[in-house]
């Protein structure tokens, strides 16, 4: 959706990001201008778009953001911020800057670099999926991060290249101004036959209130293996708008879980296209709000091809005030005969203030398939409470209980048992 002339609002909105340049020249130059002349013609979502009817952008779009400047973290908090016992290579980045001396990567049989150091075959590669994979005609997020992000991160897995070792990814945010603007961009390419582990994480240092745009590009190549979690754990005074989409090739399986764990304003949009027969998609997340905390997920699914397989399990807790929406889409095309599609929505109020918004979609242009969804919102189960108390579990304790079991269907499908036990620590936290 977009208009011909450009509100004023979204117009000053826009102006906070500035063009990039890359080693002296422009990166993808000629997707970047279409992306901003693109950008001329739209405007900012309201709340009488349908896919954005439960997030109210105005307070985020009429704040002053300046464009984040270099921060200063040091080694020890980075330690304190990685996943324990996990073996990985891992990559800082610090109010969207690389930074190097933070960082351990030494890989050797796949490329990862960052935006402003590609050239050669990287660049060839980043350059001719750059803008492709996440249209940016389709999202006014997307059309600017496309047309004014500045860094971001580049990953190749080769074919038949199966990577062992994960790669965490840390985006830090740090220092005491307000409202910092930060755009990062992904691009993930993993090779025919290849696989690899991805985990980002999000974490604000210091009293400084942001917003992230984020737009991650990810192409599973036939046979491929992918397997990514993001871990929002930023705090209550950091906001994110958080685009990704994922085309798969045949016989490909690719996994997405996504864990909220505090943010003042966030939105998640997820999007894959099996592209080929035979795919298999995972798309998996928990919610754990509470204060005035707001999130909004929402997935779309694909089905392109016949004989496909997609599994989608979103569970929620909301607390004290916050509120929460899920729309889930699924699309079976009119080739894809014999899709197996699933989704499934849940959710636990603690509260009476807390609310959430849940609206599974399903459209079948195919008439051989099986496809369910289902949504469910309800209080923590009262008999399983009791049970629990009446064998001396106090109530505090019985409701963690209760909460780690409704999170860890989720978390359990993770590959990685670090990440799965850390996640459970900050569940613990939390309640």
């Amino acid at each position: 959706m977009s208009i011909q002339t450009i509100d004023s609002q979204a117009a000053a909105f826009f102006s906070r990001f500035q063009p990039v340049k890359v080693n002296g020249k422009s990166l993808a130059r000629s997707t970047r201008e279409e992306a901003a002349a693109a950008l001329e013609e739209m405007t900012i979502p309201t709340r009488k778009w349908e896919d954005w009817k439960y997030t109210n952008l105005a307070p985020l779009v009429k704040r002053n953001l300046n464009l984040a400047g270099k921060g200063e973290v040091s080694k020890e908090e980075v330690q304190a911020r990685l996943i324990p016992e996990l073996d990985s290579d891992y990559l800082v980045f610090v109010n969207g800057y690389f930074a190097p001396e933070l960082s351990d990567f030494a890989v050797t049989n796949y490329h990862v670099n960052t935006l402003h150091d590609l050239e050669g075959m990287e660049r060839e590669l980043f350059e001719a999926y750059f803008g492709q994979i996440v249209p940016f005609d389709q999202d006014v997020f997307t059309a600017m991060n496309t047309a004014y992000g500045r860094e971001g991160l580049f990953v190749y897995v080769p074919k038949a290249k199966m990577i062992e070792k994960p790669l965490q990814v840390l985006h830090i945010t740090t220092g005491s101004d307000k409202d910092l603007g930060i755009q990062h961009r992904n691009m993930f390419l993993i090779g025919e036959g290849a696989s690899l582990k991805i985990i980002e994480s999000y974490h604000t240092l210091g009293g400084a209130t942001s917003f992230r745009n984020d737009v991650t590009e990810i192409k599973v190549e036939d046979r491929a293996q992918f397997e990514h979690i993001r871990l929002q754990i930023a705090g209550n005074e950091a906001s994110q708008v958080n685009n990704l989409e994922i085309h798969q090739g045949r016989d490909s399986i690719a996994k997405t879980f996504v864990f909220t764990m505090s943010g003042d304003l966030i939105r998640n949009n997820l999007i894959f296209k099996l592209k080929d027969e035979h795919t298999e998609s995972h798309l998996m997340g928990a919610y754990l709000l509470d204060g005035t905390q707001k999130l909004d997920n929402f997935t779309q699914v694909n089905h392109m091809k016949p004989h496909c397989f997609s599994n989608e399990l979103y569970k929620g807790i909301m607390d004290d005030e916050a509120s929460g929406a899920f729309t889930g889409r699924i699309n079976v095309f009119p080739d894809a005969q014999k899709t197996n599609a699933y989704q499934s929505n849940r959710n636990i109020l603690l509260s009476d203030d807390a609310q959430i918004n849940t609206k599974p979609q399903l459209e079948i242009y195919a008439d051989d398939v099986k496809c369910s969804h289902g949504a469910t919102t309800g209080r923590l189960d009262e008999e399983a409470l009791f049970y629990l108390m009446a064998r001396g579990i106090n109530k505090t304790a019985a409701r963690k209980l209760l909460v780690h079991a409704f999170v860890l269907e989720v978390s359990e499908n993770i590959s990685l048992e670090p990440v799965r036990q850390y996640i459970d620590q900050l569940v613990s936290t939390r309640y």
